[in-house]
């Protein structure tokens, strides 16, 4: 599988150059053409048979209560009419909340619930946003009680 990651990340040394040489996908919101060589290239990564891990928030919360989701991946899974798998990731703002510096993190277990997948029902905005919202149910239910709930994040 491959990830898409934000392209800051390009620039952290020895994960950036890990993440170019494997190709994974980096994810520029600088303007249309970046936007469209971006889903260009999940488009091709998907078509070739391989995962795609996508965090269809588009940024860490400062609450860790889950954000809101944006469009995009949900409409490439529609496109090539693929399922989703919704994945709940258990613990990362305990080891490093967004408002931290990121040289230091704390010890603390993850805990990823892998859900059942989610089939395509029809095409277009109706099931993109069905898909959506049984995603966002399926994360949120798997989410520890004290991150459940949403939480308006403006910075995102």
């Amino acid at each position: 599988f491959k990830w898409m990651m934000k392209h800051q990340l390009r620039k952290v040394p020895f994960v950036g150059y890990a993440c170019e040489k494997s190709h994974q996908i980096f994810v520029d919101k600088r303007g249309p053409r970046k936007v469209k060589e971006t889903y260009d290239k999940a488009r091709a990564t998907l078509k070739g048979g391989m995962s795609l891990v996508v965090f269809p928030e588009g940024a860490r919360s400062f609450t860790g209560h889950m954000g809101v989701f944006k469009r995009g991946a949900f409409m490439l899974a529609d496109e090539l009419q693929l399922p989703i798998l919704p994945l709940t990731i258990n613990g990362s703002f305990d080891i490093m909340p967004r408002m931290r510096d990121g040289k230091w993190v704390t010890w603390h277990p993850l805990k990823l619930t892998i859900h059942k997948p989610i089939y395509p029902e029809g095409h277009g905005p109706e099931d993109i946003n069905r898909r959506m919202d049984e995603c966002y149910k399926a994360i949120m239910s798997g989410l520890e009680e004290k991150y459940q709930g949403f939480v308006e994040n403006p910075d995102q």
